[in-house]
């Protein structure tokens, strides 16, 4: 099985600990992710409160990114395909944190919605090359397994994601639920 550097490259490598290993930290890496993608929803009131704006503007927030996913995800997915993988997901990560960061210290909606923004840009580009990347490491007779193994966390997450967020925010604030994450 090619680790995740291998599968990069075309190589393959035998250590099936290692591709378990990385078809593992895709699944915390898209858990993390999708927590990112859902947790605003429970952070709603609070932000909107905060910023002075009303829920249902601040719903907007979580429109844009729907949007933002569908209009430029498979675009940008073919377009950074080439890219060597293990790049793109440590790229896609510290973007990702990045927004997180812009996002609780945002003092108005609209860099807030930056802050939404730009991670939706970066979620498709993920899920692509993650799926891929699991099909590659587990080898052909093990890829579906490998592939449903890294979309694990993301039915639970979503149903969870708002509710731990509206309880993190009424502890912490919603900009420390946005960095709780």
């Amino acid at each position: 099985m090619p680790s995740l550097e291998t599968a990069a490259s075309g190589t393959k490598s035998e250590s099936s600990t290692g591709a378990g290993l990385s078809i593992a930290i895709l699944a915390l890496a898209g858990f993390v992710i999708v927590t990112t993608e859902f947790l605003i929803i429970g952070l709603l009131p609070s932000l909107a409160r905060d910023l002075g704006i009303s829920i249902s503007t601040a719903g907007l927030l979580v429109t844009l990114f729907a949007f933002t996913v569908m209009l430029f995800g498979p675009p940008l997915t073919a377009m950074l395909s080439h890219l060597d993988r293990k790049r793109t997901f440590i790229v896609i990560l510290l973007i990702f944190a990045a927004s997180n960061a812009l996002a609780a210290v945002s003092s108005n909606v609209w860099i807030l919605a930056l802050a939404r923004f730009i991670p939706a840009l970066a979620l498709p580009v993920f899920w692509g090359t993650a799926s891929e990347t699991a099909s590659l490491l587990a080898g052909p007779k093990r890829a579906g397994k490998a592939v449903a193994q890294v979309y694990l966390a993301s039915p639970p997450q979503c149903c969870l994601a708002s509710r731990w967020a509206t309880l993190f925010a009424d502890a912490v604030g919603w900009r420390g639920g946005v960095l709780g994450r």
